[in-house]
């Protein structure tokens, strides 16, 4: 049957079934329906242990765990916090596939293999039932608002649901939301269990919101800035010895990444024209301004993995720049990123969570921005907007070499703002385990005009 309908018809119809599948109607009707039942099943709230000691553990990306370094960050982080409170806790992940669980156990964690296709609510809440959670954690991370996809996004906050109902206390680390959120997660939204603590990773998210779905939400920094950077490895070592000789030759030096989800669809002459367009301005900010450069990738997912573009990028800059350009091609954990970025002058970066690793190390960020998630972070360290690019912007004219040249001359000033606010920062990203520990929360009523009381 499949052979007879063209490949043109069939992506079509892809198209339209994941669009179909999307809507509030469907949300409804697949998603919430379903859960109910399950949630059912459970029964009354279970009572929680007198001696707390499992944490079940929702990342953002249960198919690749360890290669997304944003959601490594975020788990090792909120997981050391933890144990800080409870150094024998039990510590489940979450996960969609054998390959995923075999990371798990490789952290050192336990996989919880349940986020499976065809996808059970039931299922689900079985293993919750069998697990008995005291406590849950969803990497709420960007994806909440639906922006990749409203179905994914209500799972996760209809599994944290669940979590609650089995008793464990439950924290949505703090996410960010962009300013087209989903139609059909605002139900999603107002049936959540009031055990659910929504945290949103800076005020301009939270605004967005309240505006959007009423409800209890709470102000936090991204969990990753908790993350201890890990110097004293080999790869490391070696890295900062080729940061050292640049110094050693009276230049700055800074860290550089794209890569290819900065445009939303698959768009190769998008990427090449952008990677044309860095090989350009790098050439020309190292040889004008005295700044060498450490090209350094923060995912490693193959088919986003930031190397798909800076490997390509080396490639065109190595003839020129010689050792005054240095392309990381070891495999880096998230502790030794943040290590890396705490040696360098500033970092350029379409990776959220790079960017959140040097600024939690006090070293300033220019951003290639998109989906909305950058300008909350940066308002929380009172870093203009100047410094961010959006990447249709970065396709347009010698746009992109303005903006080097515009953060080589700010990023002092920037770094010691950030370093100023920093203290602060940490603060509020340790809220996020504040729920867990029954802590104090920091509610929409400490923020005011979009900044912290």
């Amino acid at each position: 049957m499949k052979q007879l309908i063209p490949v043109p018809v069939r992506k079509h119809l892809r198209g339209w079934l994941n669009s179909a599948k999307n809507t509030p109607f469907a949300v409804d009707l697949l998603e919430l329906r379903r859960w109910q039942i399950a949630r059912k099943a459970i029964g009354g709230s279970a009572a929680p242990r007198n001696n707390p000691r499992r944490l079940v553990l929702l990342p953002s990306d249960p198919w690749s765990i360890h290669q997304s370094r944003g959601d490594e960050a975020m788990i090792e982080a909120a997981v050391g916090e933890m144990k800080q409170a409870h150094p024998n806790i039990e510590v489940y992940i979450v996960t969609a596939t054998k390959a995923a669980s075999a990371e798990v156990r490789a952290m050192g964690f336990k996989p919880l293999e349940f986020w499976r296709q065809p996808f059970s609510y039931m299922t689900v809440a079985q293993e919750l039932s069998l697990t008995r959670p005291d406590f849950g954690m969803v990497l709420g991370a960007d994806v909440l608002d639906g922006y990749y996809s409203p179905v994914d996004a209500a799972r996760m906050l209809l599994v944290a649901d669940l979590m609650a109902a089995c008793g464990a206390k439950v924290s949505v680390l703090g996410f960010s939301f962009n300013s087209r959120p989903a139609k059909a997660l605002r139900e999603v939204f107002r049936l959540l269990d009031p055990g659910v603590v929504l945290n949103l990773r800076d005020a301009l998210s939270l605004q967005r919101f309240k505006e959007f779905a009423p409800n209890r939400a709470h102000l936090v920094a991204d969990s990753a800035f908790m993350l201890v950077p890990q110097a004293e490895t080999a790869a490391v070592k070696q890295i900062a010895a080729a940061i050292a000789e640049q110094r050693r030759q009276g230049r700055d030096v800074f860290v550089f990444n794209i890569h290819p989800m900065l445009f939303r669809k698959s768009e190769p002459a998008k990427l090449r024209r952008m990677i044309e367009l860095a090989a350009s301005a790098i050439e020309r900010m190292s040889r004008e301004h005295n700044a060498s450069w450490v090209l350094l990738a923060h995912d490693y997912r193959p088919e986003i993995a930031d190397d798909n573009c800076l490997r390509p990028l080396a490639g065109r800059l190595s003839a020129a720049l010689g050792n005054h350009v240095h392309h990381v091609e070891h495999v880096l954990s998230a502790s030794e990123i943040k290590a890396v970025v705490g040696l360098v002058d500033g970092v350029v970066t379409g990776r959220m969570h790079l960017a959140i690793a040097a600024l939690g190390q006090g070293t300033p960020v220019a951003a290639i921005t998109y989906q909305d998630k950058f300008q909350g972070l940066f308002a929380y360290f009172g870093v203009s907007e100047s410094l961010l690019l959006s990447p249709e912007q970065l396709l347009a004219g010698d746009n992109l070499e303005k903006f080097l040249l515009r953060f080589l001359g700010a990023y002092k000033t920037a770094g010691a703002q950030v370093r100023n606010m920093l203290p602060a920062v940490m603060e509020l990203s340790r809220a996020n385990i504040a729920p867990l520990r029954g802590d104090g929360l920091m509610s929409v009523d400490a923020v005011s005009d979009g900044k912290v009381a």
